[in-house]
């Protein structure tokens, strides 16, 4: 691959990854994507295709290409889905969907709420509660902070 893509997309993601390791959870995710982004990904990932290659072969800009297959991968890297659905009894099959449509899709609430016929307070509601979910998950508040010693 000639562009590198890297694995630190923000505090959700898996920062104790090897490239290779990266790479491979990529892959793996990107069954969860539809159409041109699964296209685009697999070119990139699993043919090694440059961004330059790539956009040779869609007719687009290079510089197209590098942003959406950057934004593709930080989707992919978020651990908001695969957490909530490891934990699928929290969530009802709606819920998945909506978190599935927002956190890998990257679906605006706007359409997700028109797509799956709920309102958009419904998504955004929905949205909070993974995010809290998962917020909980990886840093678990304190039950019983270290008291301080007086000297």
């Amino acid at each position: 691959m000639t562009g590198t893509i890297s694995n630190s997309t923000g505090p959700q993601a898996e920062t104790n990854l090897s490239s290779r390791d990266f790479t491979e959870t990529l892959t793996q995710r990107m069954a969860l994507l539809t159409g041109e982004d699964r296209v685009l990904i697999g070119l990139y990932l699993e043919d090694g295709h440059s961004f330059g290659q790539i956009a040779r072969l869609l007719g687009a800009n290079p510089t197209t290409i590098a942003r959406r297959v950057r934004r593709i991968v930080r989707q992919l890297a978020d651990e908001t889905y695969p957490l909530c659905l490891a934990h699928k009894a929290e969530f009802s099959r709606l819920e998945l969907a909506i978190i599935r449509d927002h956190f890998v899709r990257g679906r605006t609430l706007g359409h997700i709420s028109h797509r799956r016929g709920v309102t958009y307070y419904r998504v955004r509601t929905t949205i909070l509660k993974a995010r809290a979910f998962v917020d909980s998950t990886i840093d678990p508040p304190l039950q019983n902070p270290p008291e301080e010693k007086s000297a």
